[in-house]
């Protein structure tokens, strides 16, 4: 027994001494990050609307599919007014929403512009008509924050326009006041 005792003690010791004897080290890692405000800007589908594909996105679409200017069918939520022989409109609501983070800004101007300024038909959101290129529309000088705002787009199509596809985009920008 005093075999064992005096054994265990020994390597209780060398293990200790193994341990005493091991290599550290230590370091101190600084962290740093500058915050910056930024801003959100999502397209979503109006409850009175034609469903936005790409709702809650900053990359959406409208799609009206076909239409015509006598007859044929209207996209649901979409309201086609025929203005004599001369053009017809399609128009629906969409609704924006911009959302900030880390800023004091208490409103936002909001803009839009046509990517392709359009000679043909006339595009336009509310009463602004957007139809030129080149130049950003102010559509809102004092936005509010997180809520999703309606707007109306409106295509105005002549009836000397050529049957086929409409296409164009509208860039929106939100700026913080």
């Amino acid at each position: 027994m005093k075999n064992r005792l005096i054994l265990t003690s020994v390597l209780t010791a060398f293990a200790l001494a193994g341990v005493a004897a091991a290599q550290t080290g230590s370091g101190t890692l600084g962290v740093t990050a500058n915050v910056t405000g930024s801003i959100n800007l999502t397209f979503v589908t109006d409850a009175s609307g034609l469903a936005v594909t790409g709702s809650t996105t900053s990359t959406a679409s409208l799609p009206f599919g076909s239409v015509q200017m006598y007859g044929g069918s209207v996209p649901a939520n979409v309201t086609k007014t025929v203005t004599g022989t001369t053009s017809f409109s399609l128009a629906t609501p969409f609704d924006v929403r911009v959302d900030l983070a880390n800023s004091a800004s208490a409103t936002f101007i909001l803009t839009a512009l046509l990517a392709t300024a359009d000679a043909t038909n006339v595009w336009s959101i509310g009463a602004t008509n957007i139809s030129a290129s080149g130049t950003a529309s102010n559509l809102t000088s004092t936005g509010a924050y997180a809520t999703a705002v309606p707007y109306t787009l409106k295509i105005t199509v002549p009836a000397t326009e050529v049957a086929g596809l409409i296409t164009n985009s509208i860039g929106f920008m939100a700026v913080g006041n």
